[in-house]
């Protein structure tokens, strides 16, 4: 099999073919220019690693975190904002969601998994939940409550199997520099950005201004 030729820990190359500016002759084989992105991602990553060894030793001994672990949470930030500078908070929540005690059950909550459950995965798992099957192009009530979409982290705790995009050089280096923040939430305000709270009541009256248009929570 064509990944484990390329000893990658998973099912496809998801997380692995580094998102850059790359040079081929033309017709050049798919398994070659495949290979040469997986390899600039270990660069990649070698290098980061490397140059920021408190981070990672924090995420492996602290988060308990392998590097397979470490590049899904990175794609998850690199799904979840476009905003340089909000990437190390978000990994930052993520981590917080992780590790601090008191926040149980340990539900990641980031809708980018939902939809890669529900589009891709379903490619390389043969099989789609009956949620994902009303999918379009929208998340609903019942995908969100899926207990069938292994990729819900809305109804299973932790990391989802795998990576669900291929994060660049600045997703990686978020994850390896987490802000240290005690934020465990946070909202779109519509604008691009996202507004950060620590407890379920500063999130909830940031949900009712930005999402609900002042409107009470029901």
């Amino acid at each position: 099999m064509f990944v484990k030729s390329l000893d990658l820990p998973g099912r496809t190359l998801e997380g692995y073919l580094f998102p850059d500016t790359y040079r081929f002759v033309p017709n050049s084989q798919p398994r070659r220019v495949l290979a040469a992105m997986v390899r600039h991602h270990r660069q990649v990553w070698e290098e980061l690693r490397g140059a920021n060894p408190t981070g990672a030793n924090y995420l492996r001994t602290k988060v308990k975190l392998d590097e397979a672990s470490i590049v899904t949470l990175a794609s998850i930030v690199e799904k979840e904002t476009g905003q340089p500078q909000e990437r190390p908070r978000i990994a930052q929540v993520f981590i917080n969601r992780l590790i601090k005690p008191n926040f149980k059950p340990k539900l990641l909550q980031t809708d980018p998994t939902i939809t890669y459950g529900c589009t891709v995965a379903p490619i390389f798992l043969g099989t789609t939940s009956p949620a994902c099957k009303k999918w379009d192009g929208r998340i609903h009530r019942i995908q969100l409550e899926d207990t069938e979409n292994p990729y819900n982290t809305y109804t299973h705790e932790g990391l989802p199997p795998g990576p669900i995009a291929n994060p660049g050089r600045a997703a990686l280096l978020a994850v390896l520099r987490h802000d240290g923040s005690n934020y465990l939430y946070f909202v779109s305000k519509n604008d691009g950005t996202h507004h950060f709270s620590a407890t379920v009541g500063e999130h909830e009256a940031a949900v009712v201004k930005y999402q609900r248009d002042g409107k009470a929570m029901p």
